[in-house]
């Protein structure tokens, strides 16, 4: 089996995000020492520099869209209902890079995680390829950190800092799921050996 080796752009990053995933949350809010822990999806829609929502994005912060490499569409959604994707629970971000070092540079967000409102945020990827994105909204300040542990296995901390001191913490845990695809590849081949006869035992 391959090496996995972590994503070291955001491009690269996005890509071996794709899909979908499952989230499972613990959440600590410092100003009340209360605690809680919630499953959802997370859709994960890689795109490339050619979508029409880069230049809409662009403009909106007056960013030149040549300067885009693609980005990423994002639904969160329950992990009990089918179909239950809501545009509530939705997010763009247009990847731009920093020119000549593909390591870091910005993320322009049509809304953010923690204000509802457009938004640049800065990311950068350390040499094990630790993912760091800083989001500084009105009256805060969001600090992310994100990196695989095998491809088929994500970790992400997050904390939000206002400006009144109170402060919240997020640990997630993220699985990939497997594609309808990928369930009946795994059926076949079980079918398959469940047919097929018993080795003889060598005498």
């Amino acid at each position: 089996m391959p090496i996995f080796k972590p994503p070291m752009s955001m491009a690269q990053f996005l890509e071996a995000s794709r899909g979908t995933w499952l989230n499972r949350r613990s959440i600590h809010h410092l100003d009340h020492q209360d605690d809680e822990a919630a499953d959802s999806n997370l859709v994960i829609e890689p795109f490339d520099a050619t979508d029409p929502v880069v230049q809409r994005v662009c403009a909106v912060f007056e960013v030149e869209a040549s300067r885009s490499k693609g980005g990423g569409r994002f639904w969160w959604e329950s992990n009990l209902k089918q179909g239950s994707r809501n545009d509530d629970y939705a997010a763009v971000i247009v990847d731009v890079p920093e020119e000549g070092n593909s390591r870091r540079g910005f993320l322009l967000r049509d809304v953010g995680y923690v204000e509802k409102k457009a938004v640049i945020s800065t990311y950068a990827f350390a040499d094990d390829g630790v993912l760091t994105i800083t989001t500084r909204y009105d009256t805060n300040v969001g600090t992310e950190r994100c990196w695989f542990v095998t491809d088929q296995v994500r970790m992400r901390v997050s904390s939000v800092q206002y400006l009144s001191g109170v402060s919240m913490t997020t640990y997630c845990t993220e699985l990939r799921c497997p594609t309808d695809e990928d369930i009946k590849s795994i059926a076949k081949q079980a079918r398959q050996f469940a047919d097929s006869p018993a080795l003889e035992p060598k005498s």
